[in-house]
């Protein structure tokens, strides 16, 4: 199974850890509201999706998110940090 938690909140950015239980492998989803932006730490996206000049891949670019980006914006991420 695979869970993301929230685990940073701010006006300009969100911080998700995304866990895979079966790998054991965990990657870091950065979304960042001011510039409309995403990130994944996962090498599919660091060697395949990652498509802008300083990193990450538009927001509403579902052709450039991989696995864990597309499950942090789907919603289905536990967001136990209330910051």
């Amino acid at each position: 199974m695979i869970s993301s938690t929230l685990i940073f909140k701010s006006q300009e950015f969100n911080d998700y850890i995304v866990y895979n239980d079966e790998t054991h492998n965990e990657y870091l989803v950065t979304m960042d509201h001011k510039e409309g932006t995403v990130y994944c730490t996962c090498p599919d996206f660091k060697y395949r999706r990652d498509n802008l000049k300083y990193g990450g891949a538009d927001l509403d670019d579902s052709e450039h998110h991989c696995k864990h980006i597309k499950l942090v914006l789907n919603g289905l991420y536990d967001a136990r940090c209330d910051v």
